[in-house]
């Protein structure tokens, strides 16, 4: 029975209606035959078939589809898409960078100091004074002045003054190369009082005071002097450079 229910519903309208005009044109077909019969066997009695009530159509059954739980019917002549491939795109090539290999080691840069010019000297002569040792002194009471160019070495004949306070006063000149030590060399003898001294040969610096009034007495170990350094009696060393 489901059976036959299914056939049914795969029955189309336009189907329906072309079996029903059969079964119509069937009737019809079958219905003119009995009426020709009829009036060729009897005559009259066609005449009284006529007479009577016409026939009344009998009506067409209409089917009325039964409801079912099956998938509806697949439609006929019904298109069917067909799979169109996709095309991926196919990625670009990217390149590939090449290291830059450097043909020369680099070569660091480095700051050339800017020359400067040099200051000129204040003073032809610039000088120092040191306070001689004991052993140095043993006992003098001098000024050792040494007058030199930029080298170290001595020069000869360079004129000093040597100027003091203390009593009267007074200034004594004096020349170095008079000693055999060495030829920048010269000394002078100090005694009560306060010193300076000044190259006067040129623009020079004046150096002092220089004093030999130390209240204090100084041993010299090596000799065993024990007055080698004492009151009146200490030596100083200058030295004058020529810087110019």
């Amino acid at each position: 029975m489901d059976k036959l229910k299914q056939e049914f519903s795969a029955i189309t309208n336009q189907q329906w209606t072309v079996l029903i005009s059969l079964l119509t044109l069937v009737n019809m077909v079958i219905l003119g035959g009995l009426v020709w019969l009829l009036a060729s066997q009897s005559p009259g009695g066609f005449k009284r078939v006529l007479a009577q009530a016409p026939a009344t159509r009998t009506p067409f059954p209409t089917f009325t589809p039964t409801s079912t739980d099956q998938p509806p019917p697949t439609p006929m002549n019904t298109l069917v898409p067909t799979w169109t491939p996709s095309v991926t795109p196919t990625p670009a090539p990217t390149e590939t960078p090449i290291p830059v290999t450097p043909s020369q080691t680099p070569i660091r840069a480095t700051s050339v100091p800017v020359p400067t010019d040099t200051p000129t000297p204040e003073f032809d002569y610039i000088g120092t004074v040191r306070q001689m040792t004991a052993c140095e002194n043993e006992g003098k009471h001098h000024i050792f002045v040494y007058v030199r160019d930029q080298a170290g070495n001595g020069i000869p004949g360079v004129k000093l003054r040597v100027f003091w306070q203390g009593g009267n006063g007074g200034e004594a000149i004096i020349t170095t190369g008079t000693k055999i030590e060495d030829p920048g060399l010269t000394d002078f003898a100090m005694f009560k009082g306060s010193y300076h001294i000044e190259v006067m040969d040129g623009l020079s610096q004046v150096l002092g005071p220089i004093s030999p009034d130390i209240p204090h007495s100084e041993l010299c170990a090596e000799s065993g002097n024990g007055v080698a350094n004492s009151l009146y009696h200490y030596s100083f060393e200058v030295v004058f450079t020529k810087v110019r």
